[in-house]
């Protein structure tokens, strides 16, 4: 994980055990809008209660942390309650997806520290350069351009970060580094996940087990290191006197990584991938508009404001364009065509593809919104 989480992203789908049927078409539909309601709810609200609680609590190892205690919990409940199948941790897996891990924790807290030094819409617009790094590597390594409208979408997203930046009037050196520093470690993670097939294998709930298990052993010591560990507990209680809503936050801070991929793969399961697509393109649009207000807000500037819109528009048309190159592989797929596996091998190296308990990918597969 985003992608996320903050979009982070990386975060594996705990896949129930079957999909649930309703009686009517009436039923159907609320299902279906409930699940779509859930996603682009939980996916707008992500980013703000992240920097929300970094505003209040400015320990983004700590954070993390909390959210990788919170998914040891939820795994093993989820099997205690025989909703999933959860193998023993073999040593094998755990040398084959430590270099993940590392890459996962560079990213989430990356994406943490800053959020912790920028607004959210300058955050987002950093973050959507992901999949064009990943694309600009494997365009290098194939040796062949992607089509003319993916090329100008990624031209417009690069563009747009380039001039929201210039125009940015709080401009923070260190939170955009770190920003395209957690985009680089995203696309490396994925980039390295189609390259060695670690994850393989291995099921989405056990992803998350071996993810936030090995994780423990190095946030423990990055919070001792940094300090954190001195600082935290007389922060909590400073955050929860001055808000006491504040451990509420905290909570859902921690558990909205969960939260989110699996409310992608119920609207995926009870919609369609074009559906989730859509609710992903508008989340990023709405983000961007309300991050421009809420928590601080944005500083105006017409180059800004203009960069921003460059970059989401693009991240849009992007989003719309792989998601047709999609369909038309699929239809080469049907006939034979060797086109098919290129786009689904795609399609799981950008993330789109949440793995079920197996290991397969789970649901008909979807499009997260750049």
């Amino acid at each position: 994980m985003r992608t996320a989480w903050p979009s982070f992203g990386l975060l594996p789908v705990v896949e129930p055990r079957q999909k649930p049927t309703t009686a009517g078409g009436g039923s159907d539909s609320l299902v279906a809008l409930g699940s779509a309601l859930l996603y682009g709810v939980t996916a707008i609200s992500m980013n703000f209660v992240n920097k929300a609680t970094l505003m209040h609590f400015p320990y983004s190892a700590t954070i993390l942390l909390c959210q990788m205690v919170t998914g040891i919990v939820v795994v093993l409940g989820l099997k205690r309650l025989r909703v999933v199948d959860i193998r023993p941790l073999e040593m094998s897996k755990c040398i084959d997806l430590l270099p993940l891990v590392l890459l996962y924790n560079g990213n989430a807290g990356g994406a943490l520290m800053s959020l912790r030094r920028v607004p959210v819409p300058v955050y987002s617009t950093v973050k959507r350069l992901t999949p064009m790094i990943v694309l600009g590597v494997k365009t290098v390594v194939n040796r062949k351009l992607p089509n003319p409208r993916v090329l100008a979408a990624v031209v417009m997203v690069v563009a747009g970060c380039v001039v929201a930046g210039f125009g940015d009037l709080s401009f923070d050196a260190a939170g955009y580094t770190i920003a395209f520093a957690s985009a680089f470690f995203q696309a490396t993670y994925l980039l390295l996940v189609e390259h060695t097939g670690a994850k393989k294998g291995v099921g989405s709930a056990e992803l998350l087990l071996y993810n936030s298990v090995l994780s423990l052993p190095f946030l423990l010591a990055l919070v001792v290191l940094n300090g954190e560990v001195y600082k935290a507990r007389e922060a909590f209680w400073e955050a929860t006197r001055d808000a006491p809503a504040f451990p509420v936050l905290l909570f859902a801070c921690s558990g909205a990584g969960c939260l989110l991929n699996y409310s992608i793969f119920l609207c995926t399961m009870n919609t369609s991938a074009l559906t989730t697509t859509i609710v992903g393109v508008l989340n990023g649009v709405l983000s961007t508009v309300l991050g421009f207000f809420l928590l601080g807000g944005v500083k105006f500037s017409w180059m800004n404001v203009i960069g921003i819109g460059m970059n989401t528009v693009g991240g849009v048309v992007y989003t719309v364009a792989k998601y047709r190159q999609k369909q038309q592989a699929k239809g080469k797929k049907g006939k034979g065509g060797s086109a098919g596996e290129e786009e689904e091998e795609e399609e799981e190296l950008l993330g789109r593809r949440p793995l079920g308990r197996s290991g397969r990918a789970a649901g008909s597969g979807h499009e997260h919104a750049v």
